[in-house]
């Protein structure tokens, strides 16, 4: 048997006045801000244009404690213009979350770069535990025009039993855009 890791959407979330709007997969005309029209913007490998959510389903088939697992690659996109920072969480739905304690972090990359995510239960690794509890902030906007890549691979670490045989991990990446001298954005 094998776990099936599943990326069911990537959303959105755009803070400005305290205040956000997402949505998954179609274009939420309430995700626009009227001040600026300021907004981020998904595409991965299946879309043919820019969108407020994308959604993907990444199989692993009979995935084994050790084995690695590489996302497809995703980018991230600024419609307007607004001085701010890029934060990237996570949420997930599992039976037991300390099944996200046994998913480590191996590779995070966004505009070019690999970035740091806290441990935050203090285990000795990164997880997606760790991502939920302790979102990657301060993060550089987009480039304009053709976004900015985002990368990321997980290993089921070597130490996880059998008891997450036929398990599926459902995760959502959230990319909040928190404008400068603003309160932070809050996902919806």
């Amino acid at each position: 048997k094998g776990i099936l890791l599943s990326l069911m959407a990537i959303l959105l979330v755009s803070g400005m006045m305290g205040a956000a709007y997402a949505s998954f997969d179609t274009v939420n005309p309430q995700n626009n801000f009227s001040d600026n029209k300021v907004d981020l913007k998904l595409i991965d490998q299946d879309e043919l244009s820019w969108q407020d959510g994308v959604s993907a389903t990444w199989v692993a088939p009979n995935m084994a404690p050790g084995d690695e697992f590489a996302f497809d690659e995703s980018f991230v996109g600024l419609r307007g213009n607004v001085p701010g920072k890029v934060e990237i969480t996570c949420d997930y739905e599992v039976d037991e979350e300390w099944m996200a304690k046994h998913m480590v972090i191996t590779r995070f990359i966004y505009h070019n770069e690999e970035w740091q995510i806290q441990d935050f239960d203090g285990d000795g690794k990164v997880t997606f535990y760790d991502l939920k509890w302790s979102p990657v902030t301060n993060l550089p906007l987009p480039r304009r025009g053709h976004g900015t890549r985002f990368e990321m691979s997980v290993r089921f670490h070597q130490d996880a039993g059998n008891e997450f045989q036929g398990d599926t991990f459902n995760l959502t990446m959230i990319f909040t855009l928190n404008k400068l001298g603003q309160a932070k954005g809050k996902p919806h």
